[in-house]
């Protein structure tokens, strides 16, 4: 919308804000699209909070531009200073961002006010941030792998390759816990190159010592991060070259956030990857919130169908449904399917039922260390040991 629309909203909220506080009030904007206000006649939290209220309410009608109406949201920290306590104006400054932040993580366009547990949390992110940078080089991070398999036939078609983190320090961290920080921080893109790289490597040596057929394929979760790196392309295919691992035999697995964030850059970076003959996967399919008509214009050979479907399918018929409706909307696109999350004999055999014919779960295996892979792999496809487990 350029400079000159931009300077205008600022301006904007600028007037709504003052209009918003009371005369005793101070107004501040201390960064780009930051503002902060100052009052030292609230008498209470609830009184703080009150006041953000009022802001909130303020900036709710949309205001005018060249392009028409615009909407501006905001996410407010609210900190309050106890009287007697002694806090620095630093730290009553650093007290509202944390809050800030937590509001933005909630969803935006909404309030937080900074408790001492906020405080933590961010003590705890910052180590974890810290240490993340140092973990590759000090080769704390694994991959585990989780065998898909092709449920007709009881053999291994393919693994999925998941990220450990174990810190010399402190023991194993959770993917949950340093998956979504590097993806903020952008150490996603160096930890990703690593895992796509180190996955193939493994797939090699498990097809040239007769673990897993030459067919076999390898899936590695990719970030919408890494899509946006120009060199990811080019990380991929030397990643191929130097394996020699057949661009078939990768999947790239992405969400369906992937569709909503930047889809034109997106769409640009699979396309070149579909082109080099590397295939896309639709993880845990069903849980977010892409159109049909975007899912229509993204090169997906394979839609995976995420565990909340799997964990009712055997017991509620609704459920089954709509496991049968992805499954024939997969097969008019012309893309494989393969059931996430599979935990018990009845969710594998009615998977069977309804047509989905590759499937991973506990009940099949658990991701497990590249060293147990051969022995897993062995046991899954004993004739009747996986006969058991569908018949």
């Amino acid at each position: 919308l350029g400079h000159s629309t931009g300077d205008a909203i600022l301006t904007e909220v600028a007037r709504r804000l003052t209009s918003a506080i009371s005369p005793h009030a101070t107004v501040a904007r201390i960064a780009g699209d930051e503002f902060v206000v100052l009052d030292s006649t609230t008498e209470s939290p609830t009184q703080s909070v009150v006041l953000a209220e009022r802001i909130l309410d303020a900036l709710r009608d949309p205001m005018k531009g060249h392009a028409g109406d615009m909407f501006v949201t905001a996410s407010i920290g609210v900190a309050y200073a106890v009287p007697n306590l002694r806090l620095s104006a630093e730290d009553l400054m650093q007290h509202a961002d944390t809050a800030m932040y937590r509001a933005k993580s909630a969803g935006r366009n909404c309030i937080a006010l900074f408790d001492d547990s906020m405080l933590e949390n961010v003590t705890k992110r910052l180590d974890v941030e810290t240490a993340l940078y140092r973990a590759l080089e000090r080769n704390e991070l694994r991959l585990v792998h989780q065998p898909i398999v092709d449920i007709d036939l009881g053999i291994v078609i393919g693994f999925e390759a998941l990220m450990r983190w174990d810190r010399k320090d402190s023991g194993t961290v959770s993917p949950l816990d340093f998956i979504p920080i590097a993806e903020e921080t952008g150490t996603i893109v160096p930890l990703g190159s690593w895992a796509i790289n180190d996955a193939l490597q493994q797939l090699r040596s498990w097809v040239d010592t007769g673990v897993c057929t030459p067919s076999t394929t390898m899936s590695v979760n990719v970030s919408p991060r890494q899509l946006h790196d120009p060199e990811f392309v080019t990380i991929v295919s030397n990643a191929l070259d130097a394996s020699g691992v057949s661009p078939e035999q990768l999947w790239l697995e992405v969400t369906e956030s992937v569709m909503i964030t930047e889809p034109t850059q997106a769409l640009s970076s699979l396309r070149r990857l579909n082109a080099l003959g590397v295939r896309i996967a639709i993880d845990d399919f069903g849980t977010g919130y892409s159109s049909l008509s975007l899912l229509q214009k993204f090169p997906i050979q394979c839609i995976k169908i995420d565990r909340a479907f799997v964990n009712d399918i055997s017991t509620d018929s609704a459920t089954q449904n709509i496991v049968r409706t992805i499954i024939a909307m997969a097969e008019a696109m012309g893309a494989d399917i393969v059931a996430e999350g599979v935990e018990s004999k009845e969710q594998l055999q009615t998977l069977k039922s309804v047509k989905c014919h590759r499937a991973q779960g506990y009940l099949i295996s658990p991701p497990v260390d590249v060293q147990d892979v051969p022995r897993v792999v062995r046991e899954i496809q004993d004739p009747e040991a996986w006969a058991s487990n569908t018949n």
